[in-house]
């Protein structure tokens, strides 16, 4: 059964989605921004967190489609 929770990168602070029990899954994956392996349990791919506007735009940046 694949899992995903949402994080930040402990080395970037970038957010990420940690995706277990996927194809690619690897217990030393890096981080797709500053590539630095971050430390998991089990098996983890790990992709950018896209989702969600940035903490930092304002609300000014964020259009929303008409």
């Amino acid at each position: 059964m694949a899992l995903a929770r949402f994080a930040p990168c402990p080395l970037c602070n970038t957010r990420l989605s940690y995706l277990e029990g996927v194809s690619g899954s690897t217990l030393t994956p890096t981080c797709p921004r500053c590539h630095g392996v971050v430390n998991v349990s089990r098996a983890t791919f790990l992709m950018a967190d896209n989702s969600r506007p940035s903490e930092t735009a304002s609300s000014e940046d964020v259009k929303s489609m008409p």
